[in-house]
């Protein structure tokens, strides 16, 4: 494995139409759609010069995105349910104002690990766990290559989260904020460290 290029999925019309995300399953919106294309043209150079694999959540605003850069790039995709955001349980499909209204009641004040915030859902400390297996499986496969991957916010956080080699504990005093579009570089340097080259790239959408 070269590098790991992590995308967080374009706009989608969960963004603006009040719909909670998790699982919930929305499209990208045309402007999303021009994003994607932008992420396509800007790693257009890198993906010419390098042996390169494109991996996607299977959730329709990852695919999209993926699908999109996948074309720029002459990538196929390859989807990955492991990359799904949060499982949100029965809030999937649900309004925010839903959401808010039936989500369990916190124990405590403080980030929980271990709290499940939707029936049928996933805990911090589950996802955490289901994506970082996730990421040990595509670079076993993936050795040789560069890892594009397309995914979701919370998922994109927890695998920095597992590239700096966090234990589940660590998270509950960090957070990698990122935002729609934004592309991060993961590499390893001569002491085989693992580096955080770039976080969060927006400039291609900037044009």
């Amino acid at each position: 494995m070269s590098n790991i290029i992590l995308i967080q999925h374009c706009q989608s019309e969960h963004h603006l139409n009040n719909m909670s995300g998790g699982w919930t399953d929305t499209p990208l919106t045309e402007a999303g759609k021009g994003q994607a294309k932008k992420i396509g043209e800007k790693l257009k150079e890198f993906v010419e010069k390098n042996a390169c694999v494109l991996y996607s959540s299977d959730l329709l605003r990852a695919f999209q995105t993926a699908d999109i850069v996948g074309a720029e790039l002459k990538l196929d995709v390859i989807q990955e349910k492991g990359l799904r955001e949060i499982n949100s349980g029965v809030a999937a499909g649900k309004t925010k104002d839903w959401a808010r209204a039936n989500r369990n009641p916190r124990a405590k004040s403080e980030f929980d690990l271990d709290y499940r915030e939707f029936q049928s859902g996933e805990t911090w400390r589950e996802f955490y766990s289901r994506v970082s297996n996730c990421m040990d499986r595509i670079c076993e496969l993936e050795n040789e290559k560069s890892i594009l991957i397309v995914t979701h916010g919370g998922t994109l956080g927890y695998i920095l989260a597992w590239w700096l080699k966090f234990e589940p504990e660590m998270i509950v005093n960090a957070y990698f904020s990122s935002s729609a579009g934004g592309v991060t570089v993961l590499s390893q340097n001569s002491f085989q460290q693992n580096v955080v080259n770039k976080f969060n790239d927006t400039s291609h959408l900037e044009y």
